[in-house]
């Protein structure tokens, strides 16, 4: 076998992984959040680029179909019909984007504004918060996370 027919597989199976990887981690993450406001929970993390990254989900699933297609065999039928895919995931990727972004904006300000209170956020790298109902459960949840790292 050609050395360079390994590492192109071996490459193909990376980007597999780390694709599929990446789409659970999302969809959980997002998930988890969204159905936490859905519920009306007591203590939520909320970070805006959680909804676009959910919507773009497709995408990452095709991308990923796309790279298993291209480790096939029977390249020339794939690569017609990742070629007629193209032009609606290209439709879709930045409608997707405009309607997260105004989803996440939306959702920061009506429930996440009216109705939690946003918890100092100890984070430098993230960008999200902590959202609460109350101040006493902020607190509350501050002083557990404290104690837990001593």
């Amino acid at each position: 076998m050609d050395v360079m027919k390994t590492k192109k597989y071996a490459y193909g199976i990376i980007i597999i992984f780390c694709l599929t990887g990446a789409i659970v981690f999302f969809f959980n993450i997002g998930i988890s959040t969204l159905t936490g406001l859905a519920k009306g929970d007591d203590y939520i993390y909320y970070d805006p680029k959680q909804i676009p990254v959910l919507l773009e989900l497709p995408v990452m699933v095709i991308a990923d179909v796309a790279v298993i297609c291209l480790l096939l065999p029977f390249r020339q039928k794939t690569d017609k019909m990742m070629q007629k895919l193209f032009i609606p995931v290209m439709v879709y990727c930045p409608t997707a984007l405009v309607f997260g972004l105004l989803i996440a904006m939306i959702i920061s300000f009506y429930p996440l504004g009216t109705h939690y209170y946003k918890c100092d956020s100890t984070s430098i790298i993230s960008s999200g918060s902590h959202y609460a109902r109350s101040k006493e459960i902020c607190q509350q949840n501050v002083s557990s996370f404290t104690s837990e790292k001593r």
